[in-house]
């Protein structure tokens, strides 16, 4: 052990060991000669003589260093130093190849980056494998389910080892006093077990225990997340026992969670945990879906059987909850609910789902970037080569082995791909910011794509195979030579020459092939989101701007209605304002409400009601989204708070209902759809056209808006006005009106229709964007791998395009014959990758809007880009090879 300390020591001293070494070689020539001096000899002939009988100084210094240290760390070292000799010789080629490296490792790193913290990345708890996600699936919505439904599941505890609840993490309203200013923060509602059954432990403090969430409205007590600690208060241990206002409720802060920990939603951070009692709704409902339940399994129970039992459970549940209720809509979506059994170690995401499939598109997009980026720089590997064909050839025939070469090529490949990984990393994070403008406000506020461990080791694999696969293939051909006639030149040269020609034009009939993969995908995207854009929402969006408002607790519904028509008053009287209302959730904010009701006189419904979906609007609503009723008329003022029930259904709703008729208005409906004959009746003043409320891709679904005032949907509505002034401006003066009337009133998610339709469709935004750059990049590499073979092949022909030139050939001629083989590159690349392309577009078929993935017109695009630009990329080679003067070209020879 210590001999080996000792030469890994010696690799940092070498300048003192050489010294050492010097002063010891000198004294032992100094005893010599002043031994033979005593024996009679002069001091000159002994020093001579003490040098011929010590031997070879230099090979005994060789054969010490080689004892003292690591030849092959040393060998390496010279390798290295070597290799950044002969790139610092050669900035072109050094810049190019690590240019196009880099955009292939930067891009394979910002897309992984995603799919890491969206599909492989692990809650940072105990044991995450042993999670379980409790999925619940069938009436209402998908994902939550009611806290009833988790106390039942929490009681079976030969299943689980535990089972915990949580509510989504909101943005809510928050003080933390002594003049701090008001604030929005994540605040999540989770079960007294939360931080027990997670395995998670506090940074400062306690956390919840059961006993804070088993009275009423709970203890008003909260757990802080780590970095909100330390953004918001500094790591203040003053923190414990503070009293912070959140959504104007008093909590004292009694904990801190383990850094690193902010909630189990992947999309969402939370700032801020309070008991589930804290919450303030009918929590003990059934059909009030607010809490998503997680479970730690138990070992010996298989997943088949924990979903079996799972089921079973359900069942039961809703059967005694709602077996004995009358037969009605609701009754049936209640029994219609199921409860999946997930993996939930990577936590909870609605977006894994819905960005998942595009994610691993995109990541198999970006590996065929960096192949083509390795062909390219093998392609610039291979050029390099042949002009070190003589030294290579010198080298061994001074006894340097092959190995020892292909050896030194491989440093130089990894020295370009270290580079190219380094500059990838910066191109990366530009990347991953760019991405995230992609995403909904909601999600791009807190979704965090920082690189870990496993990202920076995917970079560094990428990075070390992408070496191996573009330096192995050119260092085994630069040295499949034979030094005696390389270094003789001439005919036999050029043979080699036209060998490496070649493989060259090989290597970019594959980068040819593969771009055609990624401009035809390119194309079908963009066909696809132009596909999606051309569709009719129903309404015209433009210059329509939505917010909704965020009152104060103690404010009742009527202080709420004063409030906002005092402000619609206001902002009706700002220049530019063409028309204003309100509804309950605005165009593409999540989806609409669903009542059961019953419709007389309509054979669908005479034998059941029907879970109907509704919406509550305000006066002109329809006039301010630019969608004027087609029959009857649409709400007034005076329709508020009428006490005769009226309604407006759109064209889904008649096609339904009453197929055939044309004019809907004066028809009844009944929302009590528990008796044949319904309830107190609603009568239908107005069609309107259909409006896709929950997407440009899902259809419209039978509707019925209804004054939101009457109360049959609960909650405030948004604002909507619509303006010639743009957002950027008009936003301003709304926020200044506000603070006017009253700055407790927050203004909360103002964002035009048309913003909100766009980040309805953003994973087609960005798929479409992303691989229309890609699409971009492979045919730039492409256009720069013709051009370098094309120039490189004019160069190595040089003497026998002069040649012919001289014995009476035409130059069109020649410049002809050099364009017909890059269009033969082309034409190959095409061949080949047309193939590719359809099994490509078939794989990636379910991303695909109103197109299919054998479109004639994106291949019959994508074949005559990759021809223009097989042209202009040969045509500069072509012409230098027509203008070639004989006599030059023959004299060089």
């Amino acid at each position: 052990m210590g001999a080996i300390w000792k030469r890994c020591t010696a690799l940092f001293s070498k300048r003192r060991l050489e010294t050492e070494l010097h002063e010891e070689v000198e004294a032992h020539l100094q005893m010599l000669a002043e031994d033979l001096q005593e024996r009679g000899m002069d001091g000159r002939a002994a020093r001579e003589a003490a040098r011929r009988e010590f031997g070879g100084i230099e090979s005994m210094k060789e054969t010490y260093r080689d004892r003292r240290g690591i030849p092959h760390i040393e060998i390496l070292a010279k390798d290295v130093r070597y290799a950044v000799r002969g790139l610092r010789r050669s900035p072109a080629f050094t810049i190019a190849a690590v240019l196009s490296l880099a955009l292939g490792i930067g891009a394979n790193t910002a897309i992984f980056s995603f799919l890491d913290t969206l599909t492989l990345r692990m809650l940072p708890v105990q044991k995450p494998e042993q999670l379980l996600s409790l999925y619940r699936t069938g009436g209402w919505g998908r994902g939550f389910a009611s806290y009833p439904q988790y106390l039942e599941f929490r009681r079976h505890a030969e299943l689980f080892n535990g089972v915990l609840a949580r509510s989504g993490a909101y943005k809510v309203r928050f003080d933390a006093g002594h003049n701090n200013r008001a604030d929005f923060v994540a605040r999540e509602f989770v079960s007294g077990n939360y931080f027990d059954v997670l395995g998670v432990q506090p940074a400062l403090g306690r956390l919840f225990t059961d006993a804070d969430n088993r009275t009423p409205q709970g203890h008003p007590i909260a757990i802080l997340s780590y970095d909100f600690w330390r953004a918001r208060f500094g790591l203040d241990p003053g923190i414990l026992g503070r009293v912070l206002m959140v959504d104007e409720q008093p909590l004292t802060v009694v904990g801190v969670a383990a850094p690193g920990f902010h909630g189990v939603e992947v999309e969402h951070r939370t700032d801020v945990w309070a008991p589930a009692m804290m919450f303030r709704g009918q929590i003990t409902e059934d059909g009030m879906h607010w809490v998503w339940i997680l479970a730690r399994s138990r070992p010996e129970i298989s997943k088949s059987r924990m979903q079996a039992a799972v089921h079973t459970i359900m069942r039961q549940h809703l059967a005694s909850v709602y077996g004995d209720k009358p037969d009605s809509a609701f009754r049936r979506w209640a029994m219609e609910q199921r409860m999946e059994v997930r993996d939930g170690g990577l936590g909870i995401s609605m977006l894994r789902e819905e960005f998942g499939k595009p994610l691993t598109v995109l990541m198999a997009a970006v590996g065929l970037v960096l192949l083509i980026a390795c062909v390219n720089v093998a392609n610039l590997l291979l050029a390099r080569g042949a002009a070190r064909r003589r030294e290579i050839a010198l080298r061994l025939s001074l006894g340097a082995t092959r190995r020892r070469i292909v050896r030194q090529w491989l440093i130089d490949s990894l020295l370009l791909a270290l580079l190219g990984s380094i500059l990838g990393l910066l191109f990366a994070a530009w990347g991953e910011r760019y991405m995230l403008l992609f995403l909904p406000p909601s999600l791009s506020d807190s979704f965090s794509v920082a690189p870990n461990a496993a990202v920076l080791g995917f970079t560094a694999c990428i990075s070390i195979v992408s070496a191996i696969v573009f330096g192995l293939a050119p260092a085994l051909r630069a040295t499949a030579l034979d030094p005696a006639v390389s270094l003789k030149g001439g005919a036999s040269q050029a043979a080699g020459g036209g060998a490496r020609i070649g493989l060259r034009k090989a290597l970019v009939i594959a980068q040819v092939a593969l771009s055609v993969v990624l401009v035809v995908m390119a194309v079908l995207f963009a066909h696809s989101l132009a596909g999606l854009r051309s569709i009719n929402p129903g309404f015209t969006y433009q210059s329509v701007m939505t917010f909704a408002l965020d009152y104060p607790r103690a404010w009742k519904d009527t202080d709420k209605d004063r409030f906002r028509e005092r402000l619609l008053a206001r902002v009706a009287a700002l220049p530019g304002i063409a028309s204003f209302s309100c509804g309950a959730l605005a165009p593409y904010q999540g989806g609409i409400w669903n009542a059961g009701m019953r419709v007389p006189g309509s054979a669908r419904t005479a034998r059941e009601g029907v879970e109907i979906a509704l919406q509550g609007v305000g006066p002109a609503y329809f006039a301010t989204l630019g969608s004027r009723p087609l029959r009857g008329r649409e709400f007034d003022q005076s329709d508020m708070r009428a006490p005769r029930k009226i309604a407006l259904v759109n064209e889904a709703f008649v096609r339904e209902f009453f197929p055939g008729l044309t004019d809907p208005v004066g028809r009844v409906l009944s929302f009590d759809d528990s008796k044949p004959e319904g309830g107190e009746p609603t009568y239908i003043v107005g069609l309107v056209r259909d409006i896709l409320h929950k997407g440009l891709k899902a259809p419209a679904e039978p509707t019925v808006y209804v004054p939101f005032q009457q109360g049959q949907v609960g909650f405030d509505p948004t604002l909507l006005v619509r303006a010639q002034l743009p957002p950027d401006t008009l936003l301003p003066m709304i926020r200044r009106e506000l603070n006017r009337l009253d700055p407790e009133v927050a203004l909360v998610e103002p964002r035009t229709i048309r913003q909100r339709v766009d980040d309805s469709i953003f994973v087609d935004r960005m798929i479409a964007t992303l691989s229309g750059f890609f699409g971009g990049l492979a045919l730039l590499l492409a256009a720069v791998g013709i051009y370098g073979v094309m120039a490189y092949a004019v160069t190595q022909r040089t003497a026998e395009l002069g040649l012919r030139i001289a014995l009476g050939a035409d130059p069109s001629k020649i410049g002809w014959m050099v364009l017909r083989d890059g269009l033969f590159l082309i034409a190959a690349g095409i061949v080949l990758g047309l193939p590719l392309s359809v099994a490509a577009g078939r794989v990636s078929s379910s991303l695909l809007y109103g197109i299919r993935p054998g479109d004639p017109l994106a291949f019959a695009l994508t074949v005559a880009v990759l021809l223009v630009i097989g042209m202009v990329s040969a045509f500069v080679p072509a012409r230098r090879a027509a203008s070639i003067e004989p006599v030059e070209a023959l004299r060089h020879e």
